[in-house]
C-alpha cells in the first residue's frame, strides 16, 4: 500500500482518513468506519474477537492479500500440529502465557462476511489502491478473471523436458515458457491482474493470486487439473508428473490457495 506512492497521496488528499492501523495510527481503540482492510488469517482467539469488532463497526471489508483471502503460505503451518509448531518455535516457554491458539488458521471469511477480497502476495499497489478508489467512488471494481499466463511474455513452443526441474537447478531460457521448459509454475491456474512479475523476471508463479473465475467453475480438484496441464506442455506422462510433484516442496503452493474456496458467497467479489 505505501509502495502505491503518489496515487496514495492523491487518495489521501481526496478526504479519506485513516483512523485505525497499527502500523500508521497510534490509536487502540476502532471506530465505526465507512471502509476497513484486513490483511493476515485468524490463528488466536484474539485474532477472532479483533475480527468480528472490524466487521461489527464497518460498513464494508476488504481481505487484502492471500493470507486473509485464502489462508495463505501462513497455513502451511496446518501440515503440522499446534504442540510441534510450538515446540519447534519456542522451545521451553510456558505456552499458557502465550494468547490461545488455534489448531490451524483460517481465512477471515470462516468467521465474518466479506465484501471484497484482493488476493495477493502481497497484492500489487494498483490493485489495492485501485479497489479503493472504485469503493469511495461508488463504482464497480475492475476484476480480473483470467489467468496469469495472459500477462506473460514468454511463448509456449514444443519443448520436450525429460523430467521436471527445480527453478535452482538450471538457468531458463528467457523467452520460453516456464511450465515447458519443466518448471512448475502456476501460472495457468492463478488470477491475472498482478502482471506476471515472477515469470517476466524468471521465476515461477507460485499462485498468490488464488484460481481464475473459469477454473474454478470446471473443477475444484486443483491438483489433478495442474497435473494435466504440465503433462501437456511438456510431455511427460501423466503419472511421472504425478509422481515427480509429489517429492517436489514447491507443490506445497498449489494448496495455498486452494484453502476452502468454497467459502466465497460469489466470484463477483474477488478483484
Amino acid at each position: 500500500m505505501v509502495n502505491a506512492g503518489e496515487r496514495l497521496y492523491d487518495l489521501l488528499q481526496r478526504g479519506v482518513e485513516v483512523v485505525y492501523s497499527p502500523t500508521f495510527v497510534d490509536t487502540k481503540e476502532i471506530q465505526r468506519v465507512d471502509m476497513a482492510i484486513v490483511e493476515g488469517g485468524v490463528k488466536t482467539d484474539e485474532n477472532e474477537e479483533l475480527l468480528r469488532e472490524v466487521r461489527a463497526k464497518c460498513n464494508i471489508l476488504v481481505a487484502i492479500g492471500i493470507c486473509a483471502t485464502h489462508g495463505g503460505i501462513t497455513s502451511l503451518g496446518n501440515v503440522f500440529s499446534l504442540m510441534e509448531i510450538l515446540e519447534k518455535e519456542y522451545p521451553g516457554v510456558m505456552h499458557s502465557s502465550l494468547p490461545r491458539i488455534r489448531e490451524m488458521i483460517y481465512p477471515i471469511c470462516s468467521f465474518v462476511d466479506v465484501d471484497y477480497y484482493v488476493p495477493g502476495c502481497p497484492p500489487m499497489s494498483h490493485l489495492i489502491i485501485g479497489t479503493i478508489d472504485s469503493l469511495i467512488k461508488g463504482e464497480r471494481s475492475q476484476r480480473y478473471t483470467r489467468i496469469v499466463c495472459n500477462e506473460c511474455p514468454r511463448k509456449i513452443l514444443p519443448v520436450k523436458p525429460a523430467h521436471l526441474v527445480g527453478i535452482y537447478e538450471k538457468e531458463s531460457d528467457p523467452n520460453i515458457c516456464l511450465l515447458n521448459q519443466g518448471y512448475v509454475c502456476l501460472g495457468s491456474l492463478t488470477r491475472n491482474g498482478c502482471g506476471a512479475p515472477c515469470p517476466r523476471f524468471g521465476f515461477t508463479c507460485f499462485g498468490c493470486r488464488g484460481p481464475s473465475d473459469p477454473l474454478l467453475y470446471r473443477s475444484k480438484d486443483l491438483y489433478d487439473v495442474l497435473v494435466d496441464i504440465i503433462s501437456r506442455r511438456t510431455g511427460i506422462e501423466v503419472e511421472k508428473v504425478r509422481k515427480e510433484l509429489y517429492h517436489n516442496p514447491f507443490i506445497f503452493h498449489t494448496f495455498i490457495f486452494s484453502n476452502k474456496l468454497e467459502r466465497f458467497k460469489s466470484m463477483e467479489r474477488v478483484i
